[in-house]
């Protein structure tokens, strides 16, 4: 965990700073949208309150980050099995099973959106648009501020992001309107427990999470900005460990060649 704080606090702070973008969402969205946000933090809650009873263990409010993003990222015509088993298996999946969040290294939200978009490919996705990408700009410095989000990670994100957008020949204005990139790299990109710890490690991952989201958007592999952006951080997370083992490998093996 990154911060002065304890975990517990960690979370809340993250739950915090989704508050402008589930403004924002609700009022283009409208009680839909509140409605949705309501019930995936229910179905999340209600799995981890049954794991903390039987394990013992502290729930935390994390899940509302899944809540959030399955109403900004994820389809808008779900029906209400599909969305309660994406949850379910993203939340058990994705976190749980490793012992509650701080464990996981996989996000519990991009477990659950990578369930729906493989799962559920030809339903319409829900779109985010401008105003969900300013609505993350205060979230993003926040987290920064409280230590929580680095901005090294976020600054490679966004490099890897526009290196790709411009290599495809794509206008890099577009990305201004593009709310999921946003919304994804700052709360699932720049998960802090599912993202690298070391300092050079937040740059090599983020950096190849932008890129990835721009070669998955851009590339021809016909994803849409949610879509994209999910795989990204998917694909990061699972080497996240494997890049700060490299990264501790190296430092240790210089300072060993220095000292020998």
């Amino acid at each position: 965990m990154r911060g002065v704080w304890g975990p517990y606090t960690i979370a809340w702070v993250i739950v915090a700073a989704l508050l402008p973008t589930v403004a924002v969402t609700v009022l283009e969205q409208g009680g839909a949208a509140a409605a949705r946000i309501a019930l995936s933090w229910a179905v999340v809650g209600a799995w981890q309150l049954l794991f903390g009873v039987v394990r013992g263990q502290r729930i935390y409010p994390i899940g509302a980050v899944t809540a959030v993003a399955v109403t900004v990222l994820a389809p808008g015509e779900l029906a209400l099995w599909q969305l309660v088993l994406a949850l379910s298996f993203g939340a058990v999946i994705g976190e749980l099973v490793f012992g509650g969040w701080g464990r996981n290294f996989l996000g519990g939200a991009v477990v659950t959106l990578a369930f729906l978009f493989f799962s559920f490919p030809d339903i319409r996705h829900a779109p985010a648009g401008t105003a969900v990408a300013l609505a993350c700009l205060p979230a993003a410095a926040g987290l920064i501020l409280a230590g929580i989000l680095s901005w090294r990670l976020l600054v490679g994100a966004a490099a890897g992001l526009l290196a790709v957008t411009a290599a495809f020949g794509v206008d890099p204005a577009v990305l201004a309107a593009q709310g999921a990139l946003a919304f994804g790299i700052v709360f699932l990109v720049g998960d802090p427990v599912t993202s690298a710890a070391t300092n050079p490690g937040r740059w090599i991952y983020g950096t190849a999470a932008g890129a990835l989201t721009g070669l998955f958007a851009w590339g021809g592999a016909g994803a849409g900005a949610p879509q994209a952006v999910v795989f990204a951080a998917l694909v990061a997370s699972i080497f996240a460990p494997l890049i700060d083992h490299g990264v501790i490998a190296a430092k240790d093996l210089a300072r060993r060649r220095r000292h020998g």
